[in-house]
């Protein structure tokens, strides 16, 4: 399939694992330049540059998408799909502060930080002179919309993106009037192991 991607660049969070990883292999597949953000290190090939940060830090941000403008000129498609999803189910009364404000940081706040750094990019590159619109894709989650019991943490960071898309859709045409935001909402994802397991997941990256 074309997805009219190639020779375009991509901006991707948690890209060292999960659906981070899977994103990353299929917008290479198409011809696509990908800047892999993460906390461990990715590969590097003539299609990947692979950058280190810290999605709860802002400045650490900036400066990977920085790295992606310097080398290709621009970003095109910011994925922002780093996320966390503590495994052990707890109800709202025992869920420790420590984990919740964690979750809050990465998942909510690392997202805005996250578009935060590419609007800011878009601002400075501007649109792209073939009206190819600039893309803000949020990798959300079916506990945002349905909620998961034992998980509330995760799932009130997921449901949150849906209002943060529906403002950010309105502030991207500002700069550039073909661009757009969307947010997609996976459900439990099938991990495998090198040695052959396999398993349910909701790990984003």
């Amino acid at each position: 399939m074309d997805a009219g991607l190639a020779g375009k660049v991509a901006f991707v969070t948690g890209a060292s694992g999960g659906i981070g990883a899977e994103l990353t292999r299929a917008f290479v597949a198409e011809g696509t330049k990908v800047c892999a953000c993460a906390r461990r290190a990715v590969p590097a090939s003539d299609q990947v540059l692979p950058v280190t940060a810290d999605v709860r830090r802002p400045a650490e941000l900036e400066a990977a998408m920085a790295a992606a403008v310097a080398t290709w000129g621009r970003v095109d498609v910011c994925v922002v799909n780093a996320g966390v999803w503590p495994e052990a189910p707890l109800p709202l009364h025992e869920l420790p502060e420590a984990r919740v404000r964690e979750v809050i940081e990465v998942n909510l706040l690392g997202a805005m930080w996250t578009a935060r750094a590419f609007f800011a990019a878009l601002a400075r590159t501007g649109p792209r002179a073939d009206g190819h619109g600039a893309s803000l894709c949020f990798i959300g989650s079916t506990a945002g919309r349905f909620g998961e019991a034992g998980h509330a943490e995760y799932a009130a960071t997921k449901a949150a993106l849906r209002g943060l898309t529906l403002t950010l859709k309105n502030e991207i045409v500002a700069l550039d009037p073909w661009a757009r935001v969307n947010l997609v909402e996976p459900g439990w994802t099938l991990r495998v192991a090198p040695q052959g397991a396999a398993w349910f997941t909701r790990d984003e990256g």
